[in-house]
């Protein structure tokens, strides 16, 4: 058996599907069969069905977590060679959603292409249950999640106590509330309850996302259901809906520092309470502390933690103050 043939496989796995496989790999689709024909001649048994379509058998599914596990250590192996030899090239696989990487990558990457710029990056864009998963079962190196487990071997460590606000025009709150606008405005300064706003449109997130059980339990709590204009997976689309006085909105610390200068100038950015408390959707990071780390890996490790403790320190908070005479 060959680590290049066992990688081969780990690949057709991904689609089942010989001929697709060997074009996204640059093979021939007779080079891909014989790397597998090798592995059966080797197992001295089948380990794909053929017919009525291409599946794993029983000894295929065992050679796939076999498989998971000489190529990540064999990856290990690499890294730690890599090290000794001093030649700082290597790949890290990182995990984040969208509006997490996009923001904090942009902050980093500058420092660590500098130190060590023969490393590329393997970045995976999906949800903190989902990249959870991968973490543990070692395609991830470090992820960036809302997820803080308990589990044995696991770094979890919080990145940034990360507010949530709601995000509301002028324009909105006088639509729906007229001449009581600022009374709404000065008594939510410090902390909104949603009750006060119960009128307005909202953009919500769905659950079972975090954030969207968390606002959801805010409405709960103030006992009033949300008018819901939008109803999405992300909040991608936050602080123009709020800016265009579509509905109001929500939005967290992090990506307010960098998007706040681009909001509306009449958007207010109040702290949602929720049972008089400020509501948070922290953000952790996470990797295995007992599995090899390579110099350049623990290095983004440090500057990823170094960015989020400048962010935490910042306050969003903004309530606009009209022209004196104008509405």
């Amino acid at each position: 058996m060959d680590l290049e043939s066992l990688y081969y496989f780990k690949e057709l796995i991904r689609n089942l599907n010989m001929t697709q496989t060997a074009k996204r790999l640059f093979l021939s689709q007779q080079t891909l069969s014989n790397h597998i024909a090798r592995l059966e001649k080797w197992c001295g048994i089948p380990l794909f069905y053929r017919k009525p379509r291409l599946t794993l058998t029983t000894a295929g599914f065992s050679l796939l977590q076999f498989a998971d596990k000489v190529l990540n250590q064999e990856q290990e192996f690499k890294e730690v060679l890599s090290d000794i030899a001093e030649e700082a090239r290597g790949t890290i696989r990182f995990g984040a959603s969208f509006i997490r990487y996009n923001i904090a990558l942009p902050a980093v990457l500058p420092d660590l292409t500098r130190r060590y710029p023969h490393v590329s990056m393997d970045l995976t864009d999906d949800t903190s249950d989902h990249l959870q998963s991968q973490l543990l079962e070692g395609n991830l190196d470090v992820i960036l999640s809302v997820r803080n487990e308990n589990i044995p071997g696991l770094s979890s460590t919080l990145l940034l106590a990360n507010q949530i606000y709601l995000l509301v025009s002028d324009r909105l709150l006088k639509k729906y509330y007229g001449a009581e606008t600022e009374i709404i405005k000065e008594r939510s300064r410090h902390g909104a309850h949603l009750k006060d706003f119960a009128k307005l449109p909202f953009l919500m997130l769905t659950p079972p996302n975090r954030m969207g059980t968390i606002l959801t339990n805010c409405f709960e709590e103030a006992g009033c259901a949300p008018q819901v204009y939008i109803r999405t997976d992300h909040l991608r689309m936050s602080e123009t809906i709020s800016s265009k006085a579509l509905a109001a909105t929500f939005s967290t610390t992090m990506p307010l520092n960098k998007t706040k200068k681009q909001l509306a100038s009449d958007v207010n950015i109040f702290p949602l309470l929720y049972k008089e408390k400020p509501v948070y959707h922290n953000l952790y990071l996470a990797y295995f502390k007992n599995r090899y780390h390579a110099r350049y890996l623990k290095y983004f490790i440090e500057l990823l933690e170094n960015y989020f403790k400048n962010v935490e320190t910042m306050d969003p908070s903004y309530v606009h103050k009209p022209e004196p005479g104008v509405e």
